[in-house]
């Protein structure tokens, strides 16, 4: 399966998210993207658009803001959201839509 990066100039919603959620630079959060958009299904390090080391080290550091365990890591293969790192981000997708969803009401009622 091959997950390509969005534009490098443009974040998705997703990858805002987990910038703010996780504290991510935004190279590293396209990757977690990429990651939850697999679905707990393997993505090929070469997937990420980096040199393979860049890509160990983008994902060790994933590993130290996600909960232990959140990526599984297939030798040679890639990389793939366990089960805990798939509820870890859909419950920081569903706090920061909240949190996004209260500012812009907050601003319409401000705006009246």
């Amino acid at each position: 399966m091959h997950f390509g990066f969005v534009a490098n100039d443009v974040l998705v919603a997703e990858d805002l998210a987990f910038v703010q959620w996780f504290g991510l630079s935004a190279g590293r959060a396209r990757v977690l993207s990429m990651l939850w958009r697999a679905q707990g299904e393997i993505v090929s390090a070469g997937s990420f658009g980096l040199s393979r080391r860049s890509a160990y080290v983008y994902v060790s550091e994933l590993r130290m803001a996600l909960d232990p365990g959140a990526i599984h890591t297939r030798s040679k293969s890639g990389y793939a959201l366990t089960q805990s790192g798939l509820e870890e981000c859909r419950a920081a997708l569903g706090a920061m839509h909240r949190w996004w969803s209260s500012e812009a009401a907050e601003s319409r009622s401000i705006a009246a």
